[in-house]
């Protein structure tokens, strides 16, 4: 019986939805699966894991700073094997080069990154999707998981190679950290919509929020990942120079499906979609 840990980061709780699916998935097929909250000051546990699963959601093409700056604090691994489950909100290839970086930090530290799994969700910034849609996605994963679980706990390794343009594309992408960080000090709360639920302040990750002397304040530790603004119950909270692509309320999972593909990366999402390219064992990172 494999000994599993899956360390997660959620930004507004897309990829815990897909690391519970493994959970549930693998362990149906016998091993012990532990799921960790990735967060500023986590560290690895102490037990020793046949492998080990690290779950994010991609941000500009790569991963999220919090989960590097975790896989920088990693023990020695003695080369054991990682996987990595994604969430986007495109099929786009320019994702797949979203792993290089932690690839490379997980290699320095001893682990073996040998499969990654990339799920489509819908968007918690860029526009919103339809509920229909976040069904869809969601039950497309639901769909995929096992046979995804399986091959990891069988050790068969799947990573793609990175298109020049998916490489070229994370590097431009490398300057939404700071720019995150400087957006984040421009995010308001409307006084009119605000219900003092302190929903905001208590919920990120990063706590980069304050309310203090009967204001919120933004602090410069901002990492985009907009779990703020889309949980806010009253719509309270503008995101600075990224405000117009803001999305605010979650998504009804168990909506009736849409069939209805958005005009936006139309070819990606029709590919993705295809019954056949998971039935075969194809990725969402072989789709043009």
């Amino acid at each position: 019986m494999q000994n599993m840990i899956i360390y997660y980061f959620s930004a507004t709780g897309n990829t815990l939805k897909l690391a519970k699916l493994y959970k549930q998935a693998m362990e149906a097929e016998g091993a012990t699966v532990t799921l960790s909250e990735i967060t500023p000051n986590s560290v690895s546990e102490n037990t020793k894991f046949d492998k080990i699963g690290i779950a994010y959601p991609v941000h500009g093409f790569r991963t999220p700073e919090i989960v590097t700056d975790f896989a920088k604090r990693l023990p020695e691994g003695g080369n054991t094997p990682v996987f990595t489950i994604k969430t986007s909100g495109e099929p786009l290839r320019l994702n797949d080069g979203s792993y290089a970086e932690l690839k490379k930090i997980l290699s320095k530290r001893g682990y073996d990154l040998f499969a990654e799994y990339h799920y489509v969700m819908p968007y918690n910034m860029v526009f919103r999707h339809t509920d229909g849609m976040a069904a869809r996605m969601f039950n497309t994963a639901k769909a995929r998981v096992p046979a995804h679980a399986k091959a990891v706990l069988e050790g068969r390794g799947n990573l793609v190679k990175i298109p020049l343009s998916a490489r070229i594309m994370s590097g431009i992408c490398l300057i939404e950290r700071p720019g995150m960080r400087l957006n984040g000090m421009l995010y308001r709360v409307s006084k009119k919509k605000c219900v003092e639920c302190m929903a905001c302040v208590n919920n990120c990750p990063v706590g980069n929020i304050r309310f203090e002397n009967g204001k919120f304040r933004f602090g410069s530790g901002c990492i985009g990942c907009a779990r703020c603004a889309f949980n806010c119950p009253t719509n309270a909270i503008t995101t600075g120079l990224l405000n117009c692509i803001k999305v605010n309320g979650r998504y009804n999972f168990k909506a009736e499906e849409d069939t209805r593909i958005p005009r936006y990366c139309r070819r990606s999402y029709e590919k993705y979609f295809l019954k056949d390219k998971y039935e075969s064992g194809s990725l969402p990172g072989d789709v043009d």
